[in-house]
């Protein structure tokens, strides 16, 4: 869902402005709840169930999974402005507050963040199929190798050991 954009200001009017005035609550749009990070065929089912509601995907960022819902907050108004501020919750009144690494002095918000890429993004049933064929094959090429070199191991072992 595309965002509404503000007029752009200046650069120097730009710049002075705190940071959540130039916003357009990109923020307020959504919310992320972190999910187990996957591991079998029935970990991955479930998480296909949530690609079949509407505004709902998923992404993964540094190994850690998400479940995005694109739905925007309910007391957000028609200029971008909470209707609750004075009440909202925590969770928004610490949002942003980190230092942004990459630009110091900028919060680490969607706003100034809005180009960042996650490792893996899945908005369809059919690109997370797509993900775990290859998940799945991955690991189970892993377990032989180990199973093998356990194998291997055992016997080389049993090799050194003397005859009885």
């Amino acid at each position: 869902m595309p965002t509404k954009r503000l007029p752009k200001l200046p650069a120097a009017a730009e710049a002075e402005r705190p940071p959540c005035e130039r916003c357009e609550a990109l923020c307020c749009r959504y919310f992320a709840l972190q999910l187990d990070t996957p591991e079998d065929a029935d970990d991955f089912d479930s998480i296909r169930w949530y690609l079949l509601h509407r505004h709902a995907w998923i992404w993964v960022e540094d190994g850690d999974w998400y479940l995005q819902v694109d739905e925007p907050c309910r007391h957000l108004d028609a200029a971008n402005h909470c209707t609750v501020y004075d009440r909202r919750p925590k969770i928004c009144r610490e949002y942003g507050l980190a230092e942004n690494r990459e630009n110091p002095g900028d919060p680490l918000c969607d706003f100034f963040a809005r180009d960042a890429r996650h490792d893996h993004e899945f908005r369809t049933m059919e690109e997370l199929d797509a993900y775990v064929d290859a998940f799945l094959a991955e690991k189970e090429a892993r377990r032989r190798r180990r199973s093998e070199a356990a194998k291997k191991a055992r016997a080389a072992r049993l090799a050194k050991q003397p005859a009885r």
